[in-house]
């Protein structure tokens, strides 16, 4: 009996390493342009503050800076709108159709032709990493998501061909004809930008989808939850995602989202959705997730409130995000007052937040990973994040010597009680290429697991 039970204890304990590891055996694309295991990234419309209002906006504690504004090349972060990527078929507000208005009624080869001119443009070195995002939000590739302008012009493509068809025929052949062009379209596109861009990392903005905003009508029951219907759709989409090399959804918060719970459900669903596809969905490994937000409530000038600074990149870092991308308009520099808003929310509340969470990621992949791996939560919905003790931490500001430094930096050390907080809570995802080495303590852990099995058995 004893000698059972010494060999049980081995065994159960390489279960309990296998069963963490096994929710997340794949590894993860390892980061681009430093180590960061979580990124941030400014990509608003904002140089006009210094001209217009003399407003200088610090970016300095943004990995990436970037703006879509027409005129801006060989950035590390390019989005590619429906004008500046070939021939992409839309209606305009007009109802008009453009480029033959849907897929189907267009010339793939003529947007492929034209799809170089573009990257070409924009993304001038063939070396440059990057990110390079996609920006199609006229249409999507499952047909019952469509505006009826789309819809009811496939229908009477297939009508002029077939003007004795009942109506179920015609309706089953317009969406198979719409659906297999999308696919086509996206799917070439893709192809052919990477073959040109091969070290951006390449995805549609707002892909995956979670189309979960029945937040106004039913608050008070409100989950967040992504639709059973909506996975299965996302499913379906697997050619996209094994084309893809990044995932790029919208976590943008609503007024009506302010500092809730409601707010944080939200995101968390959102990322979760984002986060399920970039790892059941793509080959060898998980695709990284960059989370597309806001520093103000979608169509409004209000800054994030501290709460929703968590819900939103806090809730991302913790999940596993790769990144988050601040995305704004125009109204950002409208006057000298929203320029100064902007100004105040980025040197205080803003960057703070942005300092401590990059801050705590880098610290814990080092203490978790070894500097080969992103920390995530051992439990997706548990409520902790990847915060900085402030009793182990201070966020100083930059100093008249510190020259040309980030005008935030952090001093101090994890104390044990931080690192034990912090394996408790979080486990590592390994970079590719380090899932199978012992520099990656998840399976470092489980190898000395089965050495201390082994010589149980001596």
């Amino acid at each position: 009996m004893r000698g059972g039970s010494v060999l049980a204890v081995p065994w159960l304990l390489v279960l309990a390493v296998i069963g963490v590891r096994g929710q997340d055996e794949k590894p993860t694309f390892a980061p681009l342009f430093t180590q960061k295991p979580f990124i941030v990234a400014w990509n608003a419309p904002t140089q006009d503050c210094k001209p217009r209002f003399q407003v200088q906006l610090d970016f300095s504690l943004f990995d990436l800076d970037a703006s879509p504004n027409e005129g801006f090349v060989d950035q590390k972060l390019t989005i590619f709108c429906k004008e500046r990527l070939g021939l992409y078929p839309y209606y305009d507000e007009q109802q008009v159709a453009v480029n033959g208005g849907v897929p189907q009624n267009s010339s793939l080869q003529e947007h492929l032709d034209q799809l170089q001119e573009g990257i070409w443009r924009y993304i001038r070195s063939e070396a440059k990493e990057g990110l390079a995002v996609i920006d199609w939000e006229e249409w999507q590739p499952i047909w019952v998501r469509n505006k009826d302008i789309y819809r009811q012009n496939s229908r009477q493509l297939v009508l002029s061909q077939h003007p004795d068809w009942q109506e179920d025929m015609v309706n089953k052949e317009a969406q198979y004809e719409f659906e297999s062009s999308a696919q086509r379209f996206m799917l070439h596109t893709l192809q052919h930008a990477k073959s040109y861009r091969p070290k951006q990392l390449w995805g549609y903005y707002l892909f995956p989808d979670c189309y979960n905003r029945d937040y106004s009508k039913n608050p008070d029951s409100y989950t967040g939850h992504c639709p059973d219907m909506e996975e299965t759709r996302n499913d379906r989409l697997s050619w996209l995602w094994k084309e893809s090399t990044a995932l790029y959804p919208s976590i943008y918060l609503d007024q009506i989202l302010a500092s809730s719970e409601n707010g944080r459900k939200f995101v968390r669903s959102r990322v979760m959705e984002a986060l399920r596809i970039s790892h059941q969905h793509h080959d060898g490994y998980s695709l990284p997730v960059f989370v597309y937000t806001r520093p103000t409530y979608s169509h409004k000038l209000d800054v994030l409130s501290s709460m929703d600074l968590v819900s939103t990149i806090g809730e991302s870092a913790a999940l596993g995000a790769a990144g988050a991308i601040f995305w704004g308009d125009a109204d950002y520099t409208k006057s000298q007052n929203t320029c100064r808003t902007l100004k105040a929310y980025l040197e205080e509340e803003l960057g703070h937040y942005i300092v401590n969470v990059t801050t705590a990621a880098q610290r814990c992949s080092q203490a978790l990973c070894q500097g080969w791996g992103r920390c995530l939560r051992r439990y997706s919905t548990a409520n902790v994040f990847l915060h900085l003790n402030p009793l182990s931490f201070l966020i100083l500001r930059r100093g008249e010597a510190d020259g040309q430094q980030p005008m935030l930096r952090v001093e101090g050390e994890l104390s044990a009680a931080d690192t034990a907080y912090l394996r408790t809570h979080f486990r590592c995802q390994c970079y590719q290429g380090w899932s199978g080495d012992a520099s990656c303590p998840t399976c470092a852990t489980l190898g000395l697991l089965v050495l201390g099995f082994l010589a149980h058995l001596d």
